[in-house]
C-alpha cells in the first residue's frame, strides 16, 4: 500500500454523512485539515504527502462540498459546521490536535479552538479573513462568478482556475477540478458543492461572521499565513489579527494569492514546518 495515497473513509455525524481523506499512523499526532469553501479535501493531497510520515493527518470534505452529504435545509452556517467538526473530533476521539484551515476552513478551525481549546495543540490560519471586508467580499464575489456552474470540459475549469489563481500549474488545478467537479450522464461538469451555499453567500452579499470578538481568547500558538497577493485577507487585516492573538506569528508567502499553499508549496512547507518545530525541511 502507497502511504501517500489517502484512503477514503466516511463519518455519519449530525444526520449527514461526511467524507475524508486519512494519511498516516493513528499512534501520531493527529492533523487535521479543513478546505476552504467551494473546495475539497483533496486540495491537501500535496501537502498531507509532505506530513503523513509524521502526523496522523486527516482532511474533511465539509457537508456540501466533496464527497460529503448535502444538507437537506440549506444548514451551512458557521454553527452547522462547528457541530460537524466537533462531532467529529469526539467520536473519532482525537486529542492534541494539529487544526489546519484555509479561507472559510479557517475560520471554522478559530471558532472551534476558542469554543473547545483543550482540543487544539497548535492553529494555523491560511489566509483567513476575521470579518467581512469591501476587498475580501468583492474577491469572493468573483470567485462565485467565475466557477461555471456547468462546463463542457474540465480543461474550462481549468481555465477559469488559472485566471483566478495564476500562481498554480496546469497539474494542480486539474486536480483540483477533478475532484470539484462530476460529470454528468450527458457529458457536461457541475460542481460537487451545494450551489445553493453560494446563493445563501449573494443573498448576504458575500458577508461573513464578524469572529474579531474571539481572537482575544485563543490561547494555543498560532501561525498565520498570507498570501502576499491576496485579495481576501490584506496586509494591514493579517497585521491587526497578529496583535489580537495572545500567541501569533505571521508568514507572507510571495508568488502567491489565496491560494499559497498550492501555489508556493515550498516557501509555505517551509513556514509550517519552522511552525511545528519539524525537522523534516
Amino acid at each position: 500500500m502507497n502511504a501517500l495515497i489517502p484512503q477514503d473513509r466516511y463519518l455519519t455525524v449530525n444526520g449527514l454523512q461526511l467524507h475524508y481523506l486519512e494519511w498516516g499512523s493513528k499512534n501520531t499526532q493527529p492533523m487535521i485539515l479543513l478546505h476552504g469553501f467551494m473546495a475539497h479535501a483533496h486540495v491537501w493531497d500535496g501537502f498531507a504527502a509532505k506530513f503523513c510520515s509524521r502526523y496522523h493527518v486527516i482532511a474533511i470534505d465539509h457537508r456540501g462540498h466533496g464527497e460529503s452529504q448535502w444538507s437537506m435545509e440549506g444548514a451551512y452556517t458557521l454553527d452547522d459546521h462547528f457541530s460537524d467538526i466537533a462531532l467529529f473530533i469526539d467520536t473519532l476521539q482525537l486529542e492534541n490536535a494539529i487544526l489546519i484551515g484555509h479561507s472559510m476552513g479557517g475560520r471554522h478551525a478559530l471558532f472551534y479552538n476558542v469554543c473547545l481549546p483543550h482540543k487544539v495543540d497548535r492553529l494555523i490560519l491560511i489566509d483567513t479573513r476575521p470579518a467581512d471586508q469591501l476587498e475580501s467580499s468583492q474577491a469572493l464575489r468573483q470567485l462565485l462568478t467565475t466557477f461555471p456552474l456547468e462546463a463542457r470540459t474540465l480543461g474550462e475549469v481549468v481555465r477559469a482556475i488559472l485566471s483566478l489563481y495564476p500562481y498554480l500549474t496546469k497539474k494542480i488545478c486539474y486536480h483540483i477540478a477533478k475532484h470539484g467537479y462530476k460529470r454528468r450522464r450527458y457529458g457536461n461538469y457541475v460542481p460537487r458543492y451545494d450551489i445553493r451555499m453560494c446563493q445563501q453567500s449573494e443573498h448576504t452579499v458575500f458577508s461573513v461572521e464578524d469572529l474579531w470578538p474571539f481572537l482575544d481568547n485563543v490561547t494555543s500558538p498560532v501561525l498565520l499565513i498570507r498570501g502576499e497577493e491576496s485579495p481576501f485577507l490584506s496586509s494591514e487585516v493579517a497585521h491587526q489579527m497578529l496583535r489580537s492573538l495572545p500567541r501569533a506569528e505571521l508568514v507572507e508567502i510571495p508568488a502567491s494569492t489565496h491560494l499559497p499553499i498550492q501555489e508556493n508549496p515550498a516557501a509555505s512547507l517551509k513556514a509550517i514546518a519552522t511552525f511545528l518545530n519539524d525537522q523534516w525541511h
